[in-house]
């Protein structure tokens, strides 16, 4: 009986005292964040386009990484071209491929 009133204090205060939300809070933060800065960037944007279009193979991560960062962009990081690839990644398969957008 203890036991039990002491996780179930526990949990009160926990919920009370909200860092699990504030936790959460801040991930979705950095999340949009991560967006604006990715989309923010249209030079990078419209590169990637480019990039995917002009390809006669598949690209990859890393190959989409070094293109991206060739157009020198100016302030895209790691997060925000991962954020690009898997945005242009429609069918999740790890690379980006011309039929991944014949349904646009």
């Amino acid at each position: 009986s203890c036991l039990f009133g002491g996780g179930f204090l526990g949990g009160c205060y926990s919920y009370l005292n909200g860092s699990r939300a504030q936790r959460q809070t801040f991930d979705r933060l950095s999340e949009i964040e991560v967006m604006n800065r990715a989309l923010g960037d249209m030079s990078a944007l419209d590169y990637s386009f480019e990039l995917m279009l002009n390809e006669k193979e598949p690209l990859t991560k890393e190959k989409f990484r070094e293109k991206i960062y060739a157009s020198e962009p100016e302030c895209i990081r790691d997060r925000e071209v991962d954020f690009l690839f898997d945005l242009l990644d429609y069918s999740d398969d790890g690379v980006i491929n011309k039929d991944d957008f014949e349904s646009f």
